[in-house]
């Protein structure tokens, strides 16, 4: 038997993160730039872009450090906060796992 679930954060019944933007910070992390990010997803840059400012707004951390030009060109790359929080957000996601796969665990040997 599987289970799935999904965690996600909300502010003011407006959602904030979840797996979808922390799959986007990481990539912004691995290939240094936010258009190449939404890219690799298939994402649009504009949407790429607003889940960044919506992060922002409703935390209140900077997330995105950006980069101008250059001989390399422009990018980004997160920021301390945005590492820090993305840190605290998978140790919460494993404490919830760890706890759904015991309390699963329980429910089938009922």
């Amino acid at each position: 038997m599987e289970y799935k679930f999904r965690i996600w954060l909300t502010q003011n019944n407006n959602k904030v993160f979840g797996e979808g933007p922390l799959k986007l910070l990481k990539k912004i992390e691995e290939l240094g730039s936010l258009r190449q990010a939404a890219i690799s997803m298939e994402m649009s840059y504009s949407k790429a872009w607003k889940i960044i400012k919506n992060i922002e707004e409703e935390l209140q951390i900077p997330i995105l450090e950006r980069h101008i030009g250059g001989k390399k060109g422009g990018g980004s790359t997160i920021t301390k906060e945005a590492r820090d929080f993305i840190h605290k957000y998978e140790v919460l996601k494993s404490k919830i796992e760890t706890m759904i796969q015991k309390e699963i665990q329980s429910f089938l040997k009922d």
